[in-house]
């Protein structure tokens, strides 16, 4: 029969697990933010090269209830990118993101979005930051979204200046699971000819 010292390290880890997943240390550990996870795949095309870029976006997040904003992301990206000479090469991205959204009606609302982030490649780095402000609507489980984001680098720098306007509908698949699709077209800020354009699907798991 097993004794109480056999037992006492499982007997701890299950306790351990259930103060993990009580909502007082829930809300301790994450600032009473609810959290999430969410994966983008996008595939861009550059007016320039006209090859392809491939990019994958996971994004940990925290969405908070009656707050100043609503969620922090962090996003984490990695992508190959085709130069003009047909040669590729690997980019990364690091940025956090906050949100804030407010109700129009019952089914329409506007968000407001800020970044500040760094994009490092073996020849290129630079650090940038971007606006999304975007109208929505959503119907039961489903959503469209249309917004305009403005992006600059921050380092002085004006080869990354870039603005993009994005849609696409979204669709809520029961209560942990969440998926996106998204058009994005990209313009030079300073000279308007058309940078890129791209296509995106995102999946958000909601814990």
């Amino acid at each position: 029969m097993p004794t109480f010292q056999t037992l006492k390290r499982p007997l701890a880890a299950v306790a351990l697990l259930a103060s993990i997943h009580s909502p007082s240390w829930a809300e301790t550990l994450l600032w009473g933010g609810k959290p999430e996870l969410g994966m983008e795949v996008e595939q861009e095309r550059p007016a320039d090269s006209g090859g392809t870029n491939r990019s994958i976006t996971l994004t940990p997040s925290l969405v908070f209830a009656n707050r100043g904003i609503d969620r922090i992301d962090l996003l984490i990206t990695g992508e190959r990118e085709q130069e003009l000479d047909g040669t590729t090469l690997n980019a990364s991205n690091v940025g956090v993101r906050v949100k804030k959204a407010f109700p129009l009606t019952d089914d329409w609302g506007i968000y407001f979005r800020a970044l500040a982030g760094h994009s490092f490649t073996p020849t290129d780095r630079y650090t940038y930051g971007y606006t999304d402000a975007a109208i929505t609507y959503e119907l039961e489980a489903l959503g469209f979204m249309v917004g305009l984001r403005v992006q600059r680098t921050l380092d002085g720098s004006q080869a990354h200046n870039i603005n993009k306007i994005r849609l696409g509908p979204s669709i809520d698949l029961g209560q942990h699971h969440e998926v996106e699709l998204r058009w994005e077209r990209a313009w030079n800020a300073r000279t308007q000819a058309r940078d890129s354009d791209s296509a995106n699907i995102e999946y958000t798991y909601k814990f």
